[in-house]
C-alpha cells in the first residue's frame, strides 16, 4: 500500500508538472477523468483538408500506397495527455447528458464515427476497439475508469498512462491484468483490447505468416491503428478495402509493415509502438475542416471515395485529439 501511495503522489506530480506546462501557454488541460468534449477548433487552425495547427495541437495527413492499397497516416502532436481523448457513441445522443456519458452504457447505442467526432470537438479521430463487443474488448479502461477486465490470454493491450505513454500487455488474462492494475492504477489513463502489437521500437514485430483468427489477421481488408512516435506525438493509420476501386485490402503482416514504413517516414525512430484497432467496415478516420461557411467533420480513410455510406460501421467509440484553445 505504501508503495501505491508513492506512485501515486508521483503521478500527481507528474500530471501538476504537464498541467503548468500547459498553463504556461495560457491553455488549461482538459478533465481526464470525464468525457467532456474539447473547445471547438478554430476555423483559423484549419490550414487546409490535410492540416491543423494551433498552439496547443497540429495535425498533417499524408497518403501512400503499398499491396496494391491505397492508406492515409496522420502525424499529431499535442502540448497535454488529456488531448488524447475517449469518446462512446452516447456522446452523439441529444437525449444523454454530457454528464451522464460514459463506458459503463450498456446498450448497443452506436453512430457514424463522424457524429461521435463531431459532438466531442475532435480535431481529428479514428474508431476505437467498439468497446461493446465484449468478446474482442475484454479490458475496458476510459479516461481513467476501469470498465470491464475479462481478460482471457487470448487478446493483446494497449495502456496509455496519464503521461500519454504507450504499453503493450501481451496475451494477459484476468489474473495477470488486475496484478498490474494494482500496481499500476494511479498512473493509467486508458486501455484498449483487440491488437495485435504491430509495431515495437521502429520494427514490425508481426511475421509473413503471422495467423490470428479473431483479427482476421490473413485477410486482406480495412484496417486501423493508433502509434505513439515519442513524448506527446502520435500517428494514426487507415488503409482501404476492396470495396474501393483499385484496392485489395491489407493483411495484418501487410498493415504492420505500413506502420513501420509511416512511423519511420514521420521520425527517424519510427514508432515506439504501433496497436492494431478494430477495422473492417469499423475502420474509420474524421478530420475537422473547413467549408465556405462552417467547419464539420470530413471523412477520410476508407470509403471516403465510395458514394456507399451503408457500409461505414457505425461505431461504439472514438479515439480522438483535441485542441485546448477555446
Amino acid at each position: 500500500m505504501r508503495v501505491k501511495r508513492l506512485l501515486a503522489a508521483f503521478l500527481i506530480l507528474l500530471c501538476v508538472f504537464g498541467a503548468s506546462a500547459a498553463l504556461a501557454q495560457g491553455l488549461e488541460p482538459l478533465p481526464m477523468d470525464s468525457y467532456a468534449p474539447g473547445p471547438v477548433p478554430a476555423d483559423s487552425a484549419i490550414l487546409s483538408d490535410t492540416e491543423y495547427e494551433d498552439e496547443s495541437i497540429s495535425v498533417k495527413i499524408f497518403d501512400g500506397r503499398y499491396a496494391d492499397t491505397d492508406y492515409l497516416y496522420a502525424h499529431i502532436k499535442i502540448s497535454h495527455p488529456s488531448q488524447l481523448r475517449t469518446a462512446p457513441a452516447t456522446i452523439a445522443d441529444k437525449n444523454v447528458k454530457i454528464e451522464n456519458v460514459n463506458f459503463r452504457y450498456t446498450a448497443e447505442l452506436t453512430a457514424r464515427g463522424r457524429q461521435i467526432a463531431n459532438h466531442s470537438n475532435a480535431v481529428i479521430s479514428i474508431n476505437g476497439d467498439y468497446f461493446t463487443k465484449t468478446d474482442k474488448c475484454q479490458v475496458v479502461m476510459r479516461q481513467s475508469q476501469q470498465v470491464r477486465n475479462a481478460a482471457d490470454g487470448t487478446m493483446d493491450l494497449l495502456v496509455i498512462d496519464k503521461n500519454g505513454d504507450f504499453s503493450a500487455l501481451e496475451k494477459y488474462n484476468r489474473a495477470q491484468y488486475n496484478e498490474y492494475l494494482d500496481a499500476h492504477e494511479p498512473e493509467m489513463y486508458n486501455v484498449f483490447c483487440f491488437g495485435p502489437v504491430l509495431v515495437k521500437d521502429g520494427a514490425s514485430v508481426i511475421s509473413q505468416d503471422y495467423k490470428n483468427g479473431t483479427v482476421g489477421a490473413q485477410n486482406a481488408t480495412q484496417r486501423s491503428a493508433i502509434a505513439q512516435l515519442g513524448p506527446l506525438e502520435y500517428m494514426i493509420v487507415t488503409c482501404n478495402g476492396p470495396q474501393t476501386k483499385g484496392n485489395k485490402g491489407m493483411t495484418i503482416p501487410e498493415f504492420a509493415a505500413v506502420c513501420e514504413q509511416a512511423g519511420k517516414a514521420l521520425k527517424d525512430t519510427g514508432c515506439a509502438l504501433a496497436f492494431n484497432l478494430d477495422g473492417g467496415n469499423s475502420a474509420t478516420l474524421n478530420f475537422r475542416f473547413r467549408t465556405t461557411d462552417t467547419s464539420k467533420d470530413r471523412k477520410f480513410g476508407p470509403y471516403a471515395k465510395v458514394n456507399c455510406p451503408e457500409i461505414e460501421r457505425y461505431l461504439s467509440d472514438i479515439i480522438y485529439f483535441a485542441t485546448l484553445v477555446k
